[in-house]
């Protein structure tokens, strides 16, 4: 993504709004001139900014643009700033066949012909690709996870596992016991995680035919029988309905058809077929690949004792269990057509299924474990997947077999931060967490010592494992990641931005204590390295980030985004190589590239990735980003402070902040924003008394924002400062007050000369 500042005269603003909706849409952020600003605002520092601050500046030059005073001083603060201080680089788009400053003719780009759609197409794709890198980072990270790829980090979701158990076995690695060991238990847990924290992967692993392989050596190991789930809305999509625990259709029309109950008791026998079909096609597959074994009669006697008990009727029972899983996927229709014909055509059509409950699926538990008898003792595990797609209804009676599914089963369920839920059951008894279930977050908070321990533990077993399956062996992570043998910035750039920040000359710093110069060193170190490479000087080159235990903090305790690092890094080094490096070795430049790709990656998909919200909240992150960049580079104390606090929270539940709210929902649940608890931080514990709420912006975001991922200060901002972000008539302008506000009193002599002494 890139950062485009449009200068152009006053009389031709209809062509640059165009090419600015263009170039946006293309994925840039692009600035238009001083129609931004609202009375009061200063223009020369808006125009300072945003020339310092964009990537690239495009002039429209026309036979207007000698009378605009305005954008004559643009041009010629942009063409100053590119050559004098390495800042963005000036390009000119003609407009009509007016003579050229010899100034800017080397920057002539072409001629621009709105009303010319085959010119206006050809030089806004010349431009985009002028503008943006030969590869963009989506690009290269989807063809380093080709599923045809030598790539052995390329299977990063447990989608790619469903059918190969013996592979999912061999490469998976469980959390520690501490965060993970009550899966095996009877207590029903809720996984909660954002995108990527493994929560499928885990669901996946207690499946019977990856439980069964992966402990088939084990001696004595307790037996699990897991069926996987992946949850949906079924049929009553169909026909759009969308009820909810509170709220009913308004159309007097389709609400005299309409009947609550009635939906969530469809709902409920549809679930339980869905249920059944899952755990008949695990006990097919495990019997299939000799996991566990039953004679041919068994089989039949399960098939129509399970027939009889949910199916009674004049058709002939099923012989087999394929033919059972038939029988059910024709239930599925039968219910589809039921709910169509019923709420569509205001039929009274009668229910294909009467008898499928809770009991139901015990009973049929019961079934299995009398007929089976490898199975007789094991513990059966419904494992339910994205929860957060259900209507609250719908919720309600899953919550339900959380319940009460103990002691016949038990129920592990996978949801997404920052997603609604209810505690309400069909029984009339609320969800009760510590008495009925618990909460397994998944998200590692890598500041806290024990944490990143356990989180980096777990990720060297994965690398372990992944490699090993691959046909690697002696397998050091050290020698995977190595790190840079040299430093990237000078010891003298170093001193010399330590210095500006703590307000001493070098005579005055050469007569402190060794002790005290080393201490400030050390503590302002990284963010001087950030303001010689980000800051007056321009953009002299990226930050570098390489190593095991680099990789693994940016990675934000995600274990997806720490996958995708090493399987770009590993695509940049070997790219289609089949062929096995011994020791595998993943230079620390491709690894430091890989992260700025990854990082750009993820935040441009945004707008791909999630529905409605995607482009908003690409947005309002750049925005922070900057927000906490400017601080970063000019802050006198506390510049690595991207810590967010919202210091009232309460007002998030007052009208005119529900988008906000949304955002940040969406933000926690897609893991762009995270709190040390693993859970949505702006919620405060009691209405009646907020407490300040912090959200992380994700430590992996922070190469493609240019700041720190070092979470030091806090940075205070309040829910009308980011409510302003969202609303786009005042979102510039929201953006220099709070940028302003987070540069602090830069001046300020906070440990400088007046305290000189002291530090002696």
């Amino acid at each position: 993504m890139k950062k485009i500042f449009v200068s152009h005269a006053g009389r031709d603003a209809s062509i640059a709004d165009k090419l600015a909706e263009d170039l946006k849409n293309a994925g840039n952020e692009v600035f238009i001139d001083l129609r931004e600003l609202e009375l009061g605002d200063d223009s020369i520092e808006f125009m300072n900014a945003a020339i310092q601050d964009s990537h690239v500046i495009i002039i429209l030059f026309s036979k207007h643009t000698k009378e605009a005073k305005w954008q004559c001083l643009e041009i010629n603060a942009a063409v100053w700033n590119e050559n004098a201080q390495s800042g963005g680089t000036c390009i000119v788009l003609k407009l009509d066949d007016s003579k050229i400053p010899p100034l800017l003719g080397p920057k002539v780009y072409g001629k621009l012909d709105i009303d010319n759609k085959q010119n206006y197409k050809t030089l806004l794709n010349d431009i985009c690709k002028q503008i943006m890198p030969s590869e963009p980072a989506t690009r290269v990270v989807s063809d380093a996870f080709k599923a045809e790829s030598p790539n052995p980090f390329r299977r990063i979701r447990a989608e790619y596992f469903e059918e190969k158990a013996s592979l999912l076995s061999a490469a998976f690695a469980a959390p520690e016991p501490t965060r993970a060991g009550g899966l095996e238990e009877i207590m029903p847990c809720f996984l909660e995680g954002s995108r990527g924290t493994g929560k499928s992967m885990l669901l996946l692993s207690l499946r019977a035919r990856v439980y069964f392989t992966r402990n088939a050596k084990l001696l004595n190991t307790k037996k699990i029988f897991g069926f996987y789930l992946k949850l949906t809305r079924g049929a009553v999509c169909n026909v759009g309905i969308q009820p909810s625990s509170t709220s009913l259709p308004s159309d007097p029309d389709v609400l005299k058809e309409f009947n609550l109950a009635q939906v969530a008791d469809v709902f409920c026998q549809e679930f339980v077929i869905c249920l059944l079909e899952s755990l008949l096609s695990e006990i097919d597959f495990c019997l299939e690949s000799g996991l566990t074994d039953c004679e041919s009669t068994s089989q039949r006697a399960i098939s129509e004792q399970i027939f009889n008990l949910l199916f009674e009727g004049t058709d002939e029972a099923p012989r087999t269990i394929k033919d059972l899983l038939t029988y059910c996927a024709r239930m599925h229709r039968r219910i589809a057509d039921y709910i169509r014909r019923k709420f569509i055509y205001g039929e009274e059509p009668i229910l294909p299924v009467a008898t499928c409950d809770l009991e139901a699926i015990a009973k049929v538990i019961e079934i299995v474990k009398n007929t089976i008898p490898s199975l007789k003792d094991s513990l059966f595990i419904a494992l339910l997947d994205e929860y957060e797609n259900l209507f609250p209804y719908q919720q309600r009676v899953v919550n339900t077999f959380v319940k009460c599914g103990p002691p016949a089963f038990t129920v592990k369920i996978a949801k997404k931060l920052g997603t609604s839920d209810v505690s309400a059951t069909t029984t009339g008894q609320d969800l009760q967490e510590i008495n009925d279930y618990s909460r397994v977050p998944l998200v590692y908070d890598v500041e806290d010592a024990g944490q990143r321990r356990a989180y980096r533990s777990l990720l060297e077993r994965i690398i372990h494992n992944i490699l090993e399956s691959e046909g690697y062996s002696g397998i050091n992570v050290a020698t995977l990641l190595p790190d840079f043998s040299d430093d990237e910035v000078a010891t003298d750039a170093i001193e010399d931005e330590v210095l500006k920040m703590i307000k001493l000359t070098r005579q005055e710093f050469s007569l402190l204590p060794a002790a005290v110069r080393q201490e400030k060193i050390t503590y302002y170190r990284e963010s001087a390295i950030y303001r010689t490479l980000y800051g007056h000087k321009g953009r002299q080159s990226p930050k570098r980030f390489a190593s095991f235990g680099q990789i693994a903090f940016l990675s934000s305790g995600v274990i997806r985004y720490f996958q995708e690092i090493l399987g770009v890094a590993y695509y940049l080094s070997f790219g289609e190589d089949v062929q096995k490096q011994d020791p595998l070795v993943l230079p620390p430049e491709q690894q430091s590239k890989a992260v700025h790709l990854v990082s750009t990656h993820n935040l441009t998909a945004l707008g791909r990735n999630v529905e409605t919200d995607g482009e908003v909240l690409k947005y309002f992150l750049l925005d922070l980003g900057d927000c906490l960049r400017c601080k970063l580079l000019k802050h006198g104390s506390e510049p690595e402070a991207a810590r967010l606090t919202i210091v009232d929270p309460e007002v998030l539940d007052r009208p005119g902040f529900d988008v906000l709210r949304r955002i940040l929902s969406a933000g926690t649940r897609e893991g762009v924003f995270q709190t040390k608890e693993g859970r949505p931080a702006f919620k405060p514990r009691h209405s009646s008394d907020p407490q300040p709420s912090e959200f992380n912006i994700s430590r992996v975001f922070a190469p493609v924002l240019q700041i720190s991922p070092r979470l030091r200060w806090r940075s205070e901002v309040t829910c009308a400062d980011l409510n302003k972000l969202l609303e786009s008539a005042s979102r510039a302008r929201a953006k220099r007050t709070l940028m302003k506000s987070m540069e602090g009193n830069s001046g300020k002599d906070v440990q400088g000369s007046l305290a000189w002494k002291e530090l002696r």
